[in-house]
């Protein structure tokens, strides 16, 4: 196993990590997003909240990839098109401000991050939303998985009021989430954060993207959407405030 995941004196953090990274990957397999929401928190006690995001980019390119290739005939190029601009420069922006800041305030601002996304995923929406901006979604998505690694909720929320086809939205959604985490990852090589140790862990980890890809074509059929969304929100609540309570004695 690589020196790159450290903290082995405390099994109990190593479990709940293979634990998230199964959940997320089930998560991903039926929603085609949200693994770095997930599993960031968990990861982040085992390495540096840096090489969080380009461990999680190698793994969901190929989760993504794995995909997009069995649904490829279902792609709504357009609507990809109109995303893909976007999300290249704001995963370059993201991934310049990953470099730059410490990893105190990194920790802390990806628990912020997590623990914002369970709260706005449990309120219940007063009113019906207007119609998402491509360009918007595109950018912010962008920038949020350059910097945290999970910008695929943005192009979700653009994609399935652009889709009316359910297999249109998860090809597209897996082909946009491919590219982004391929960019990502080149940008993360240029800016020093992915090197040997952090490929290694990947393959060590690979098994669990396997599980969660299989629990998730099993519980396609068994698990309502509404259920699916509860028990992921409040997961997110949980990592995030584990994260933050553990990195808040860093100031």
């Amino acid at each position: 196993m690589p020196d790159l995941l450290i903290h082995f004196d405390q099994p109990e953090h190593f479990a709940l990590a293979i634990a998230a990274l199964i959940f997320a990957y089930t998560a991903f397999s039926l929603v085609g997003f949200g693994t770095a929401l997930i599993a960031s928190g968990p990861l982040a006690m085992l390495m540096p909240v840096a090489r969080v995001i380009s461990l999680l980019a190698l793994l969901d390119c190929i989760g993504a990839s794995q995909r997009g290739w069995r649904a490829c005939h279902a792609i709504a190029l357009p609507e990809l098109k109109r995303l893909l601009p976007g999300m290249l420069l704001g995963q370059i922006l993201g991934v310049t401000l990953l470099t730059h800041l410490p990893a105190a305030w990194m920790a802390l601002l990806l628990g912020g991050f997590i623990l914002s996304q369970g709260i706005k995923g449990l309120r219940q929406p007063a009113a019906p939303q207007p119609a998402p901006s491509a360009i918007r979604n595109a950018l912010v998505g962008g920038v949020l998985g350059g910097l945290f690694g999970s910008g695929g909720f943005m192009y979700a929320a653009y994609l399935e009021r652009a889709l009316a086809d359910r297999d249109a939205f998860r090809a597209t959604q897996a082909v946009l989430i491919a590219l982004s985490t391929a960019w990502r990852l080149l940008l993360c090589l240029l800016a020093g954060s992915l090197d040997t140790s952090v490929a290694l862990a990947a393959l060590c980890l690979l098994p669990t993207l396997f599980i969660g890809q299989w629990l998730g074509q099993h519980l396609d059929l068994r698990l309502t959407r509404p259920q699916l969304t509860q028990v992921l929100n409040a997961l997110l609540l949980l990592a995030g405030i584990s994260l933050i309570w553990r990195h808040v004695a860093w100031f």
